[in-house]
């Protein structure tokens, strides 16, 4: 059996910045094993954007007429670069898109993230949101970055 605490690549000890975009210097700074969570609420509030413009995302199989001759994995693929977010797996960075300007909200999602794990790093090695509390980031991310994107408070790049 793997201790997962051991491996190299869950960079414990160094903590990088997450962000390089626009300097951005005073953020919380997470594990890399936590750009998961990041990108799961991107994807959310990408998504909860569109609906706001009256946008419907196609599921699969709607995609499926229109590329016959793509699988599932690819038609997801195609699904995440048409209609979600902007996610930068080395940096961390997140962009969004809403009527046509793209906001960076990586501080904003960051400390979300931050402030609703729920476990150690250890739970957090799977392939789901466990040790994350995903409704509760929903929530926050409706009251922090989705009002201010759609208000005009949060100014486009």
């Amino acid at each position: 059996m793997i201790d997962l605490i051991s491996l190299d690549w869950l960079d414990i000890v160094k903590v990088k910045k997450i962000s390089d975009i626009k300097d951005i210097q005073d953020e919380v700074n997470l594990p890399h094993i936590y750009y998961k969570y990041i990108w799961l609420l991107g994807q959310f509030i990408q998504h909860s954007l569109l609906y706001l413009q009256g946008v419907r995302v196609p599921d699969p199989p709607e995609l499926k007429e229109r590329f016959p001759d793509k699988n599932p994995a690819q038609l997801i693929d195609i699904q995440r670069e048409i209609y979600g977010c902007k996610f930068n797996w080395e940096t961390g960075s997140l962009i969004v898109c809403y009527k046509d300007d793209l906001f960076e909200i990586t501080s904003e999602a960051k400390e979300i993230v931050a402030a609703n794990v729920t476990s150690d790093l250890a739970a957090c090695c799977g392939f789901d949101d466990r040790g994350f509390d995903f409704n509760r980031a929903c929530n926050k991310a409706v009251e922090k970055i989705i009002e201010n994107i759609t208000s005009g408070e949060t100014q486009p790049l």
